[in-house]
């Protein structure tokens, strides 16, 4: 299929209203007239269909599409069959100016308007060939799950991936053969691999990507800076350290395989009980520490998690001290009668400068709890520590605990600011005093 052939055509001139009227002449082409950096901008935002059509405008455009420094292929309109759609991706790659530096390249395809065949083998190799086309972004969007090749990705020019809707595995989660990648980001991905490793990745972002319910995937990123790890389900993948670490976001989904199934929040043992029973894996995980351990560098530290949830609790035993840890934010992790998991967080973060607890719902606490912990004699806070934000919908039982936790530790309650949020509005005010009834 000729590139030059997608064309729909444009009229070259303008027409009069009146049929009978001579055309005039059109206004002069002050687009063409612009730098070819700018003319090659232009065409990067355009769909890679309509970016072609424009070799048509005038002589100076007939080759501007070959060296544009990104492509942005849909097959979402534009085709008038879903074969000539496979065609013209072929093509244009094959076109591409030699020499020509790809800057991005973007792959947004609805799998179903795809012709039938073998589509993975087919989208593996566009990924391919844009890898040898030596693109710095490479952006994969199906509309739905399709696997990766199964071989390792090599590139050594590609500096950010951006991963949606795709099935992954243990090859191509392998950076080894990307040095230059420091960028990564992966929604709604399924993990099929044992690990993740890259020795120059700086920045991995995951939101809503399933992992494997009974294996745990290991993460190795020395060089990472900032981590998070939003809505994860399935096994909470094993952390290796981060000595870059600056800032991390974990939040645990409702579907987290790490939670007991009889309700608990620490390994009730039972050998039927899957959230348990395959809580560390393989022989060769050797009950390590499975998150919080890989997490002690950072300074600004996000965890969020759901009741009954095992990972931070578990994690507590192997006693990881934060000691550059300054700002941190604890959502739902102490959601039980238990406070035993707020008094860690305040024990082992030494330099810590804010603290933000978010409280979800409203909650009652059972008789006699607050008489299982003697705030005083077990809490040693940070005398770093300026500000506690309580971010909560009612001021219930729970707060007025947690209250009395913090003050029996030394923080004085005007350093305690509550933000209250109801059906009413939203109100922040600093805690002057609370009452024990």
């Amino acid at each position: 299929m000729d590139a030059h052939h997608q064309f729909d055509g444009m009229p070259p001139h303008k027409w009069a209203k009146n049929e009978e009227e001579t055309p005039v002449e059109s206004e002069v082409d002050r687009i063409s007239d612009l730098p070819e950096g700018v003319l090659h901008h232009l065409l990067s935002l355009m769909p890679a269909h309509d970016a072609v059509r424009t070799c048509v405008l005038a002589q100076r455009w007939r080759h501007l599409w070959r060296s544009a420094p990104g492509i942005r292929f849909t097959n979402c309109e534009g085709f008038s069959n879903d074969d000539r759609f496979n065609q013209f991706v072929d093509r244009v790659l094959l076109l591409r100016r030699h020499g020509a530096p790809l800057e991005s390249c973007d792959f947004d395809i609805l799998l179903d308007k795809l012709p039938s065949g073998d589509i993975h083998w087919q989208l593996s190799l566009w990924i391919l060939h844009a890898l040898l086309l030596q693109v710095r972004v490479l952006r994969f969007w199906p509309n739905n799950y399709i696997f990766l090749p199964e071989r390792p990705l090599f590139s050594q020019h590609l500096t950010t991936l951006y991963l949606i809707s795709v099935t992954t595995n243990d090859s191509v989660l392998d950076f080894g053969g990307c040095p230059a990648l420091v960028y990564l980001q992966m929604v709604d991905c399924y993990i099929s691999s044992d690990k993740i490793s890259s020795s120059s990745l700086k920045h991995l972002r995951m939101s809503s990507c399933p992992f494997d319910f009974y294996s745990r995937t290991r993460m190795s990123l020395p060089n990472l800076v900032s981590l998070e790890l939003d809505h994860i389900v399935g096994r909470t993948p094993l952390l290796e350290s981060m000595p870059s670490l600056v800032t991390a976001i974990v939040k645990l989904g409702c579907l987290s395989a790490d939670c007991c199934e009889k309700g608990g929040s620490d390994d009730c043992g039972d050998n039927e009980c899957e959230g348990c029973r395959y809580y560390y894996g393989s022989e060769d995980d050797c009950r390590q520490c499975v998150i919080l351990r890989g997490l002690s560098k950072a300074t600004a530290l996000e965890l969020s998690t759901y009741p009954h949830a095992l990972v931070f609790k578990m994690d507590l035993k192997w006693c990881p001290t934060f000691s550059k840890l300054k700002t941190l934010v604890l959502s739902n992790l102490f959601v039980t009668d238990d406070f035993g998991v707020l008094i860690w967080f305040l024990q082992h973060y030494p330099n810590l400068e804010k603290l933000t607890l978010e409280i979800s719902g409203v909650h009652k606490i059972s008789a006699g709890t607050e008489g299982r912990y003697d705030p005083v004699e077990k809490l040693l806070t940070s005398d770093h520590l300026e500000l506690v934000v309580i971010k909560c919908r009612e001021v219930d039982g729970m707060v007025l605990t947690v209250l009395k936790i913090l003050n029996g530790s030394g923080i004085p309650l005007e350093k305690i600011h509550i933000n209250k949020s109801s059906s009413s509005g939203c109100f922040n005010f600093v805690c002057t005093g609370f009452s024990s009834k």
